[in-house]
């Protein structure tokens, strides 16, 4: 096998690449993670307000999709 020869500039442009790509995958993540807290603290509410249904045996789960 033998070794590739780059130049420091090519270096640097595929450092740049990699570094705008995982500036991509930072910000959907960034994305992701206000979505996902936003959903908890939405189901926390419901929660506390009383807007849930607990289905605790297969019975319940199957009576309760039978009501809707």
């Amino acid at each position: 096998m033998q070794a590739e020869t780059v130049t420091i500039t090519e270096y640097i442009q595929k450092i740049n690449k990699v570094e705008a790509m995982l500036e991509e995958i930072k910000q959907g993540l960034t994305l992701f993670q206000t979505e996902l807290q936003e959903s908890i603290q939405r189901g926390e509410k419901d929660i506390t307000e009383g807007r849930v249904t607990i289905c605790k045996t297969e019975v319940e789960l199957d009576k309760f999709f039978a009501q809707i």
